[in-house]
């Protein structure tokens, strides 16, 4: 990490911190709640449902670097020891912070909150409620058939271009991804998805990349292999596929085509970029680990 990226870090932390200590003053016994933007769209709902705080707090801290940082400036000061503050950040492709022992903070089992939203699980939820399709209804089998097909030929065609990417990350190499649009790379219809890169697109694209060997590549990709593409692969990547096929779906839906569909199905879901995140939260999976993550600050009664 470059020292201007420590320093934005350190200044995003304090200015959160300062935040933080206004507030507190005010309710010392609030829960604190520190997200690395806007992901109380997803932890909110549950934060809600399972801790069902009297007075809460959240507070988003432009990233993991804010969160991890506001998490060590609470933890060196004696007078915030018994704040009630939970830590929310992704795994992105770096070593888990269990290996360093920073057990206060909740950590993504998967890449991303992002993730929690691309199981077949979460989607055959928003098949029965938003298509209003029982399981037993042909149309939902087409559906969830069709899904597992295309986000499998999905996984193929951007392996390439995770397992890069996880690479140049092992190498801190200073790449910005964060505005990358994964239909640069490929072409999600409900036929087929096609590829449209090679890896040389990928440095043409970011010329300051550092050079990765094959085997440096095959070792990655082994490891991002261990889990399930679904999991492993970055987040934001795997909801665009989630949001193209589902915005897809929907129009084939409301006209009743064939082969996808064998009757007209009224969807008035109508999803964006800007609002998925929050529109399909209540449908999204709650791992197990964040379920006793948020049970741990339930007050006794």
């Amino acid at each position: 990490m470059s020292v201007e990226t420590l320093r934005a870090s350190r200044d995003k932390a304090v200015v959160v911190f300062v935040k933080f200590t206004r507030l507190y003053k005010q309710d010392p016994s609030a829960l604190y709640c520190f997200f690395e933007g806007e992901d109380s769209k997803y932890y909110g709902v549950r934060i809600q449902t399972i801790i069902r705080p009297e007075n809460d707090s959240y507070l988003s801290c432009s990233g993991k670097d804010g969160v991890l940082g506001i998490h060590k400036m609470l933890s060196a000061r004696k007078n915030y020891a018994n704040v009630r503050a939970a830590y929310f950040i992704d795994r992105d492709f770096d070593k888990s912070i269990s290996e360093i022992g920073l057990n206060e903070i909740y950590e993504t089992p998967c890449y991303s909150i992002e993730n929690f939203y691309t199981s077949v699980k979460c989607f055959s939820k928003v098949l029965r409620s938003e298509f209003s399709l029982m399981e037993s209804d042909e149309n939902f089998e087409r559906c969830v058939s069709l899904y597992i097909k295309l986000q499998e030929e999905f996984h193929n065609a951007v392996e390439l271009l995770n397992t890069w990417i996880a690479c140049q990350r092992d190498k801190s190499s200073q790449l910005n991804i964060s505005d990358l649009s994964v239909s640069d790379f490929v072409k999600i219809d409900l036929n087929q998805i096609t590829k449209k890169y090679v890896i040389d697109d990928l440095y043409t694209m970011f010329p300051g990349a550092i050079a990765i060997s094959q085997e440096e590549l095959d070792a990655r990709l082994t490891e991002l292999r261990c889990s399930t593409r679904q999991k492993s692969f970055r987040g934001k990547f795997e909801i665009e596929f989630l949001l193209k096929f589902l915005q897809k779906l929907i129009h084939e839906a409301n006209k009743g085509n064939y082969p996808y569909f064998t009757r007209k199905v009224n969807v008035v879901l109508s999803l964006s970029k800007r609002n998925i995140i929050s529109d399909l939260s209540q449908y999204a999976d709650t791992p197990d680990c964040l379920d006793s993550y948020l049970k741990s600050f339930i007050s006794p009664s």
